[in-house]
């Protein structure tokens, strides 16, 4: 499979009517859980964000095809007919997050964010693991109020689609400049197994630039600086080998480079919110079970 078309016709899309979803009616806003093989190709008369929280699959999106996987966070409009087609016989889990059409002018309206902006050249992001626990964790709330008719759910609804849009956006800000050769090398070599314990001096070495140039270029087309960008990488890591692995604490602790396993469950604390060892209690095997 590649980025081709799966050769639908769009012609053919069904129209999903807000009307006929009861939160989105009554809140212009909806959540809620999906998980299945495939879908049928569909167009709504509202956005939607989805977040995939689990498995793979192919989106078909206006006869392009995209590979998604967990942690892929990616914006429909209304204009948009796509459909999710199983990727080697699995199924996709994600989170799908509706607004109407006047619910999110609002939104981006009191974010200062251009809405007909947020829809240009729309592509598939991938989420930090912070930002996927994020919706992870706020939409089991939401199942839970929504199962209780609890309409408090509306805010924590708002809450990530708000933080949906942040994302977007600064993804967007950042990827429109365009990064010289060597940065992006660089980027490439810290993200290699290789490199899992370096430090911000190791980055520096490696780039063959001085260190102003770099944390300046660092905060330009990441919106991060070097020792923050490190750190994401080293927690993210962190976080497969908790869930992923039998690997001990310490030796993780190591394998990334931190000098002491009190500092290590300090800067995951911090992080994520919880420490290493209740992180792999409440993941391990998987990140939420359905």
């Amino acid at each position: 499979m590649n980025n081709n078309s799966l050769n639908t016709d769009n012609n053919l899309a069904i129209m999903v009517d807000y009307n006929n979803n009861e939160w989105l009616k009554r809140y212009n806003v909806a959540c809620h859980w999906w998980s299945a093989d495939a879908t049928s190709l569909h167009r709504h008369n509202f956005y939607e964000f989805f977040i995939v929280t689990s498995g793979e699959a192919y989106h078909e999106i206006n006869n392009h095809t995209s590979r998604l996987h967990k942690g892929t966070l990616r914006l429909i409009t209304p204009n948009d007919a796509h459909c999710i087609v199983s990727c080697q016989g699995n199924s996709c889990t994600h989170i799908n997050l509706s607004v109407t059409v006047e619910r999110l002018e609002a939104i981006c309206t009191s974010l200062g964010v251009k809405l007909d902006e947020l829809c240009e050249d729309i592509q598939n992001i991938n989420l930090s693991v912070s930002e996927l626990e994020f919706f992870v964790k706020t939409a089991q709330r939401v199942s839970l109020m929504q199962f209780n008719n609890d309409d408090r759910g509306v805010v924590f609804i708002s809450e990530m689609l708000s933080n949906a849009v942040c994302i977007i956006y600064n993804y967007k800000l950042f990827s429109h400049q365009e990064c010289p050769e060597w940065f992006t090398h660089t980027l490439e070599k810290i993200h290699s197994p290789e490199c899992y314990s370096c430090c911000a001096d190791d980055i520096y070495r490696m780039s063959g630039f001085c260190a102003p140039v770099v944390i300046d270029r660092f905060k330009r087309y990441t919106g991060k600086t070097v020792v923050e960008y490190l750190k994401m990488i080293k927690i993210n890591n962190a976080c497969d080998m908790l869930k992923n692995t039998d690997t001990s604490i310490l030796e993780i602790s190591n394998t990334l480079g931190y000098a002491s396993l009190s500092h290590f469950n300090r800067v995951f604390k911090e992080y994520i919110g919880i420490t290493p060892a209740l992180y792999r209690k409440e993941n391990k095997p998987s990140l939420i079970n359905f």
